[in-house]
C-alpha cells in the first residue's frame, strides 16, 4: 500500500484539526492514549481516515524523536510500506517497534 502525503499548509492543518486522540488504545475510556500500548494489530484494525492519521501521526512522532527537519515523501512512503508489512506478519508488536525499525 502506498500513501500519499501531504505536504505544507494542509498536512499542518490537517494534524491540527484531527488532534491526537485516535492512537492507541484508550484505556480508560478518558480519550488518553499511549503510543507505546498501540500495537500493530490496533493500526490494522483501523481503516480508511483513521488508519492514514495514525501512520501520519506516527511518521511525525518519529520525525519529532529523530529531531528531522525534512519531508522526504520517497522514504516516508518507504518506511510506510515496511511497517505495514512488518505488522502483517507480527500483528502483536508495539506499532512504536515495527516504526523504529522501519526509520531507524
Amino acid at each position: 500500500m502506498k500513501i500519499k502525503f501531504v505536504t505544507g499548509p494542509i498536512a499542518a492543518a490537517l494534524l491540527c484539526v484531527v488532534g491526537g486522540g485516535a492512537i492507541a488504545q484508550d484505556t480508560d475510556g478518558d480519550g488518553i492514549w499511549q503510543v507505546e500500548e498501540f500495537t500493530c494489530r490496533d493500526l490494522l484494525m483501523r481503516g480508511g481516515e483513521e488508519r492514514d492519521f495514525v501512520l501520519v501521526y506516527m511518521h511525525g512522532f518519529m520525525s519529532g524523536k529523530m529531531a528531522e527537519m525534512t519531508f522526504d515523501t520517497p522514504a516516508l512512503t518507504a518506511a510506510t510500506d515496511a511497517v505495514l508489512e512488518s505488522c502483517i506478519s507480527t500483528p502483536d508488536q508495539p506499532l512504536l517497534a515495527a516504526f523504529e525499525a522501519a526509520r531507524g
